[in-house]
């Protein structure tokens, strides 16, 4: 009944916000939770060839200034509504892939749409919250979208076999297309419609080295984890999907724990005891050989992704509010210059000298995001001019 309550008393477009979000990330859970199986048992996709496709899924990353500075004269949930539909167009096409270059040209299209979704999310929830709950909202915003994503995969898990890969990736763009509908209906004065086109300034340069850092961290795992998994242990859907279901839970009860210890102890402390942890974790996903263990190790990098929130929650505290929503397109796009070459780079090692060279890889970008974060810890907006 409290819980009831409190969500009764919350702000009525934080709630359609989060209606969107909940059916964005639903479909990107059935997304998430098929699509390494569908392209090791439907397409047959060798490593090098997932680097490439990869690279490509992510080139739309790349381009968020770009989009950005193209919509900034539309109205933030207009441009909100535009990208989710654009998902929902891309993740339906996939019901009639049958190559790998159609499934290039379906993976750019959604990720086109999610990308320009991504940063705009971050900077709707902030202009939506009150100056001292900031990384509560973002951790309550995260922990919505893991129960919307955590719902697609579990109906992945329960009956993907049954409804075969087309309907599956046909509910999923269904979910998007209605969050897409959800978010005409938040009100339009929402962010800064004085806000730059492009935001490249010296003083948000730490937070675009360890963005730029984090894209590298999150495309080794993103593309080669459940690959390998798929690949070189035969992992079969069911299990991935209950990987999903398992992370996603921990992001669900672990977001708003963690949004709650930005707010109280800040954005140092925990990067770097999540940064110390996830050494240790790439190291040993390059190293151990029994499924089960990677499995876990799996889970744990999931858990200690949590840690993103506080790139966003760091800006927020140095950044010009009219700075905020350029801000975090230009550091997506820095996030993406490295998930483009990521890919490519890790594929083609793996083919010449095995997985675990990339996951080594990956380890050492980590223990340089270490020393980087021991630089955060600016607690109020910065007032020098750039």
């Amino acid at each position: 009944m409290q819980f009831v309550d409190r969500y009764k008393a919350l702000p009525r477009d934080l709630k359609l916000l989060w209606t969107s979000v909940f059916g964005v990330m639903f479909g990107l859970g059935i997304y998430l939770s098929s699509f390494f199986n569908f392209a090791t048992e439907k397409l047959s996709i060798d490593p090098s060839s997932m680097g490439r496709l990869e690279a490509i899924r992510e080139f739309p990353g790349f381009l968020c200034v770009l989009f950005a500075a193209l919509t900034m004269h539309l109205l933030e949930p207009i441009v909100g509504s535009i990208a989710m539909l654009l998902m929902a167009a891309g993740l339906a096409a996939y019901a009639w892939v049958s190559n790998l270059h159609q499934l290039m040209l379906c993976s750019f299209i959604w990720s086109a749409g999610f990308h320009t979704w991504t940063p705009l999310q971050s900077s709707l929830v902030t202009n939506l919250s009150g100056d001292n709950n900031k990384g509560k909202r973002l951790g309550q915003t995260a922990s919505v979208g893991c129960i919307g994503t955590l719902a697609g995969m579990t109906v992945v898990m329960t009956f993907g076999v049954r409804m075969g890969y087309p309907a599956l990736f046909l509910t999923g763009a269904a979910a998007m297309a209605l969050g897409g509908l959800v978010m005409l209906a938040v009100r339009r004065d929402i962010g800064h419609s004085a806000k730059p086109r492009l935001v490249l300034k010296r003083r948000y340069s730490l937070y675009y080295a360890l963005t730029l850092l984090e894209g590298c961290r999150k495309q080794v795992f993103l593309t080669f984890a459940v690959y390998a998994l798929t690949k070189v242990y035969q992992t079969p859907l069911q299990v991935v999907a209950m990987l999903m279901v398992i992370n996603n839970l921990i992001n669900m009860f672990g977001a708003p724990i963690v949004g709650k210890l930005i707010d109280r102890i800040g954005e140092k402390a925990i990067l770097q005891v999540c940064y110390t942890a996830l050494i240790f974790v790439f190291i040993g996903y390059a190293t151990v050989r029994k499924v089960h263990v990677l499995y876990v190790l799996y889970c744990l990098d999931n858990l200690f992704f949590l840690s993103s929130t506080c790139l966003t929650t760091y800006l927020q505290k140095i950044a010009e509010p009219e700075d905020m929503m350029p801000t975090l397109s230009m550091g997506v796009t820095f996030n993406h210059a490295a998930a483009v070459l990521v890919p490519l780079i890790g594929g083609m090692l793996w083919s010449k000298l095995g997985y675990p060279v990339t996951f080594f890889g990956g380890a050492v970008v980590v223990a340089i995001s270490l020393t980087l974060a021991s630089r955060v810890g600016v607690s109020e907006r910065a007032e020098v001019p750039a």
